[in-house]
């Protein structure tokens, strides 16, 4: 076997070396540019990935750990570490948790997707998931005449809005006190949303389908939008849909400001044409008085989203 000469190692070992030096740079930067999304809505994008993002300080870390360089050793630890802190930052803002308790109320919400025609199987996935109220997202006309008609022997109150074939439903077996929508020039609507007495506890329920997140500054106009509605409406909140936002996301952490608690933390939905969904776009998000019980998906339906299906219950 021939030996690889000695000053062929060290050149190759310091060209290694640079390019994890230059990656980690490209690493902090990039870092650096998703604290502005307060500023700058654009680079939310790069903590909309953090799962994608912690991989890259991982894979540097070892890189620097395999060579034995302690000077390049220590950055990529600490980005590491800085990652991984960032990516589980979500569960310490989770809505509470109540296992063993009896639900008091099912929600399932499902983006249907444009061009999704699938309406008996999403009509038989809805008919026999048990809930007790619904929120669609992408309700296209099609829907409107074909699935929401099978649903409404069940669902008997139904609010549905499909302006430009492009809508939102909110259907409850129980009638609500009082509901209503929020439209924009671009979301139509932004929001569906109805109050309700359940077992003695009043709350107002919200189906939301926010901008796409390659539209950032509209998308941070419609979630400045969707507080303002929760903070008009009374203390006590379910709010459910296709935020187009990760956990991670600044706009996300500006919901949870708001007194919102997730319930998805790391329930990925979207792509459901993919073997593994990897994506976080749906979410159920709740008031502090209302604990998860459980949360699942659904099976693929033909949309890029899987439905979720969430038992809550009233803990205050």
């Amino acid at each position: 076997m021939t030996e690889i000469p000695a000053d062929r190692r060290s050149r190759g070992r310091g060209t290694l070396t640079r390019i994890i030096w230059i990656a980690w740079l490209a690493a902090m930067i990039a870092t650096a540019l998703g604290f502005t999304a307060a500023w700058i809505p654009l680079f939310d994008l790069i903590n909309d990935v953090r799962p994608f993002a912690v991989a890259a300080p991982l894979v540097l870390f070892l890189a620097a750990a395999s060579l034995r360089e302690g000077p390049l050793i220590r950055p990529t630890a600490s980005l590491a570490l800085l990652q991984v802190g960032l990516l589980l930052l979500p569960w310490g803002r989770a809505a509470d948790r109540a296992p063993s308790a009896p639900p008091a109320l099912r929600l399932v919400t499902f983006d249907i997707g444009a061009g999704n025609d699938r309406f008996d199987d999403i009509a038989d996935f809805i008919l026999t998931a048990g809930a007790d109220v619904v929120l669609l997202q992408d309700v296209s006309c099609g829907a409107v005449d074909r699935l929401i008609p099978k649903l409404k022997p069940i669902f008997a109150n139904a609010m549905v809005s499909a302006i430009d074939c492009d809508g939102q439903a909110l259907l409850a077996k129980r009638p609500w006190v009082v509901g209503g929508q929020v439209t924009t020039a671009a979301r139509k609507p932004l929001m569906v949303w109805a109050r309700f007495q359940w077992e003695k506890q009043m709350f107002v329920l919200t189906g939301a389908h926010l901008a796409s997140p390659l539209a950032p500054t509209e998308q941070a106009a419609d979630v400045a939008r969707l507080q303002s509605q929760l903070a008009s409406q009374g203390a006590s909140h379910i709010v459910a849909g296709n935020f187009n936002l990760t956990p991670f996301a600044w706009k996300f952490a500006q919901l949870q400001n708001s007194g919102l608690g997730q319930h998805t933390t790391y329930l990925a939905t979207w792509s459901a044409r993919w073997p593994l969904p990897l994506l976080l776009p749906d979410n159920v998000l709740s008031t502090d008085n209302i604990a998860s019980v459980r949360i699942t998906t659904g099976p693929a339906l033909g949309s890029d989203h899987l439905p979720l299906i969430a038992d809550v219950t009233f803990v205050k």
